[in-house]
């Protein structure tokens, strides 16, 4: 059997589409012709590259050939599937996600999924694997995503290999890695040295050595890269609270029942800027709920598995305006973990006798970067981890909202209604979040 490059996921006009390129960002106020060879001396046997630029991020895609590949020269109009998906959405979507299945052919024995992670907007995950680790590679973070698979992303928006091949051109083709013209100069300037004297010589090459390990300690710092990072991220951390408890206390005018239809659950998501109610039929059709609710957008509700909708289910979604905000600038600086619990934990104490527990995760570097260690230590870092509070009976939850510590971001709340119930006591709520604390 001939080698071919499995990484080649699908045919389009513009040239064939390649994924799994190692993305590299490159150290501030470098020129573009330095920038690209810092990017090929972290993959040492690169030999192609494509470039993402969106909204003045910039970030390079090293194709590195595994050991089954070398044999095997990659097709001159080949284009980068992670560089077109940023330049599809990457300005309106900084923090998307794709997940599109490939389906077994040549060298795949089975079908695999290509996941592609957007961070501030240009690529930061760019991998083709099984399903398993296609799940891991997207993370915990709530991000919007589009995909070709509606049933396991339910809330994703449509996409396939011919919606993104309309973002493929010139901009997204890989190229070759142009030879780096700074050893040839270096050799140059040895032998003019040489020339005029072995003590010249001798000092021009400990004067490029000193500048070449300069160089080589800076790329190596991540310090300038987590900080402009942070500074980009900072503006969109949270959730405003106030328009998050506005959201949630509109639930309490839902109605628990229409004729015809009962309701079950509801949620305000934050990251998808809407809340949704689903509704469990009693008889009625889904021409009531659009009768009641005209403005909102009713959608089917597809089984698990299932070739075709739920007819005894239905969602109606109704757009909220949540806006982001920075958690540091809106309040006072960071406290450290303990300190933060020290001074949060007597109204967490007063909640859990009321039987209302919080359960925190531990938290870990914010925002993530391939090219900062997770053991990153600076007095600006900042630490983030998953929060939750669960069976909130109805009264209550906006309490729990409104007098939360300031550290922590409401991301979505989700409603549960006990179906037969008095309408106010059958409400039970459920909320999570991210809260954030300094490192140190």
């Amino acid at each position: 059997m001939s080698a071919t490059i499995e990484r080649l996921i699908a045919s389009t006009p513009q040239g064939p589409m390649l994924a799994g390129l190692l993305w590299r960002a490159p150290s501030a106020g470098r020129s573009r012709a330095r920038a690209l060879q810092e990017a090929k001396s972290l993959t040492a046997d690169a030999t192609h590259y494509a470039v993402a630029e969106v909204n003045g991020q910039l970030r390079y895609g090293m194709y590195q050939a595994r050991a089954s590949e070398e044999s095997v020269a990659l097709p001159k109009l080949a284009q980068s599937a992670a560089a077109c998906f940023a330049l599809r959405v990457g300005a309106q979507a900084p923090n998307a996600a794709l997940v599109l299945t490939v389906p077994a052919a040549g060298q795949r024995k089975e079908d695999k999924y290509f996941v592609v992670c957007l961070e501030d907007g240009v690529p930061a995950v760019d991998v083709l694997s099984n399903e398993v680790e296609a799940r891991n590679a997207l993370g915990a973070e709530d991000r919007p995503i589009w995909s070709d698979n509606p049933v396991a992303y339910p809330n994703s928006a449509a996409a396939d290999f011919e919606w993104l091949a309309t973002a493929a051109g010139k901009s997204t083709r890989l190229q070759s890695i142009p030879l780096n013209p700074w050893p040839l100069v270096g050799i140059g300037v040895a032998l003019a040295v040489v020339a005029g004297g072995w003590g010249w010589m001798q000092h021009a090459r400990r004067a490029e050595e000193a500048r070449q390990a300069l160089e080589a300690a800076r790329a190596a710092d991540p310090v300038p890269r987590y900080l402009a990072a942070l500074q980009s991220r900072r503006p969109a951390m949270a959730a405003d609270r106030q328009a998050m408890v506005a959201a949630v206390d509109a639930l309490f005018l839902l109605r628990t029942w229409v004729p015809g239809w009962q309701l079950a659950t509801a949620d305000c998501v934050a990251a998808s800027q809407t809340c949704a109610d689903e509704w469990v039929r009693k008889g009625g059709t889904w021409d009531d709920l659009r009768r009641h609710w005209p403005q909102a957008r009713l959608e089917l509700v597809q089984a698990p598995g299932g070739a075709a909708p739920l007819l005894d289910r239905a969602r109606l979604t109704h757009p909220v305006a949540i806006p982001r905000v920075d958690l540091v600038a809106a309040a006072a600086p960071l406290l450290t973990l303990p300190q933060a619990f020290a001074a949060a934990g007597p109204q967490w104490q007063v909640w859990r006798t009321a039987d209302l527990p919080l359960e925190f995760k531990k938290p870990t570097l914010w925002p993530r970067l391939s090219e900062v260690p997770a053991s990153f230590q600076h007095p600006s870092a900042v630490l983030a981890g998953d929060v939750e509070l669960r069976n909130v009976p109805g009264p209550f939850i906006l309490e729990a909202l409104r007098t939360a510590p300031k550290f922590i971001s409401w991301e979505a709340v989700h409603l549960d209604v006990n179906e037969g119930s008095d309408a106010r006591l059958a409400l039970k709520f459920s909320a999570s979040g991210v809260f954030y604390v300094a490192s140190r």
